[in-house]
């Protein structure tokens, strides 16, 4: 089983990336929000554990093999510190990396 938790976690990191390269190349209206919130939605259907509606920090964490890498990025996406990543915090940091690109 080895194998599908690697394509899960290949799965997962090419979602995370697809939406950073969406954030990165936003135009000057704004993030697209839909595809934030079903980048969201897929990540979660594979990485919420125990179907919460919400990532953990440990569920976040789990999609990474670079554990510095993950711990960085899970810091990143949970917006208000709580040890949680939902998908309104997911859409607000996604944004803020698009406005900081435009800057």
């Amino acid at each position: 089983m080895k194998g599908g938790a690697d394509m899960k976690r290949i799965v997962l990191l090419a979602a995370l990336l697809i939406m950073a390269g969406l954030f990165s190349t936003v135009i000057a209206a704004g993030p697209p929000e839909t595809k934030a919130r079903n980048a969201f939605k897929m990540i979660q259907s594979q990485a919420d554990a125990n179907k919460d509606g919400k990532l953990s920090t440990a569920e976040c964490m789990a999609i990474y093999k670079d554990k510095e890498l993950a711990k960085k990025n899970c810091t990143f996406w949970d917006a208000n510190k709580d040890g949680f990543i939902t998908e309104d915090e997911y859409v607000k940091q996604g944004a803020n990396i698009g406005n900081r690109k435009r800057r």
